[in-house]
């Protein structure tokens, strides 16, 4: 089942704040972070020049939070090298988005951003 129109719109304005100043604008055009949402999971990831072609971009995954409509909770997930999501023991599923996506981008265990 996909977000609700008003979720949606949460979503959006939450991770395309943390995308725009996370990078700082100088590096940009080397690196780039975005989201994808399908159905109740949003997926943030890394984007960058490939070093062999830098006119391509390889992307790596970097964290995904997932809504439980019945519950109105968000939980977030870290990606690990062995392809699969894991859950994010540290801090437990919220209501509030904006609460998982700081515990992203502050990353104190280092498994977000290494």
């Amino acid at each position: 089942m996909a977000l609700d129109e008003l979720q949606e719109r949460k979503v959006k304005k939450v991770l395309e704040k943390l995308c725009s100043e996370r990078i700082p604008e100088k590096v940009r055009d080397q690196i780039k972070l975005e989201f994808n949402i399908r159905g109740n999971n949003v997926t943030l990831f890394e984007k960058r020049r490939y070093y062999k072609d830098p006119k391509e971009w390889t992307k790596q995954k970097i964290a995904q939070f997932r809504y439980d409509q019945e519950n109105n909770l968000w939980s977030l997930y870290w990606w690990r090298h062995t392809q699969k999501w894991y859950k994010y023991e540290e801090i437990g599923p919220s209501k509030n988005l904006k609460e998982l996506v700081k515990e992203v981008d502050e990353d104190p265990t280092g498994i977000f951003w290494g």
